[in-house]
């Protein structure tokens, strides 16, 4: 094999390892969402949210990122404290869900709960790698689109990505503060991107915004992952005839359109959540059409 085959065959790695990532995460999603969906209330928590949550969220997007850009050179500690507190709490919220489902006593529930949150709170303050933080991303992204997904309706959800692959692209293309935030992240370990490298020996410490290139370290945002989950798993739980169905095709349609992405992107900073909600409004449509013919 030539140079550029064994290059291409170890940048394949890390490609395979993101879409088993998405794939992982949006298994234990789809199981998440369909207990929480058993919950009583949560049909009424569904028709209470509207379309202005769509508004809410951006708003809420552009205010934290343009305090956290004011603030990471004089306060990076400070800030990476926050993502710290923000990542355990998820990994809370997860392992509760995960409890209630699966113990069969109050004495297993605080044991599971306990367990879970203080191994993956230690591991990523104390003896954090790429490894620890990816995994505690899938468990954040599975949450977050379990619980979104149970009360967004799918017109809602589409919204979302919709708005958000417009955001994404203007703030990597022309404002780039997305860009000036991923920098912040990976220079500081701040726990906000998957981490995906060729040599999986290597060292978090070690890497930087602008080293990754030459570490053949490829980066990808919790977000890129987290938004078109939701719609994977809105679509399925509204659909629970077919929602094998929906979900297999929403996230075949991610996963396409991921595979797309790092086909053409030649190493330099992209905006992931336009192809890859495209993919997922079309894996939805054509699941759609489906049901309907």
């Amino acid at each position: 094999m030539n140079t550029t085959g064994r290059i291409r065959v170890k940048k394949l790695r890390s490609e395979l390892l993101a879409v088993f990532f998405f794939v992982l995460s949006s298994l234990l999603a789809l199981y998440l969402a369909i207990n929480i969906h058993q919950i009583p209330g949560i049909a009424s928590e569904k028709s209470a949210v509207n379309i202005y949550f769509v508004l809410y969220y951006l708003v809420f997007l552009i205010v934290f990122t343009a305090i956290i850009l004011m603030l990471v050179k004089k306060h990076a500690d400070i800030i990476r404290a926050i993502f710290l507190a923000a990542v355990i709490y998820m990994v809370f919220v997860v392992s509760s869900i995960i409890a209630d489902i699966i113990s069969v006593n109050f004495i297993e529930y605080y044991l599971i709960i306990i367990l879970i949150t203080g191994i993956f709170g230690y591991l990523i303050i104390f003896k954090n790698e790429w490894y620890i933080t990816d995994a505690a991303g899938i468990l954040m992204i599975s949450g977050s689109a379990a619980i979104l997904g149970n009360i967004l309706r799918v017109y809602i959800a589409i919204a979302l990505l919709i708005v958000f692959a417009v955001y994404d692209y203007i703030s990597v293309y022309k404002t780039k503060h997305m860009v000036s935030l991923a920098r912040a992240a990976v220079d500081n370990s701040f726990p906000l991107m998957f981490t995906l490298p060729e040599n999986y020996n290597m060292k978090l410490r070690d890497l930087t915004f602008d080293n990754r290139g030459e570490n053949n370290v490829m980066m990808l945002g919790f977000g890129d992952m987290a938004i078109p989950e939701i719609l994977v798993i809105s679509a399925s739980i509204s659909n629970i005839s077919h929602i094998y169905l929906y979900f297999i095709l929403t996230t075949l349609g991610s996963i396409t359109a991921m595979i797309i992405l790092f086909y053409i992107n030649k190493n330099k900073p992209a905006p992931g959540l336009p192809l890859i909600n495209s993919g997922a409004i079309a894996g939805y449509l054509i699941a759609l059409i489906i049901t309907i013919i």
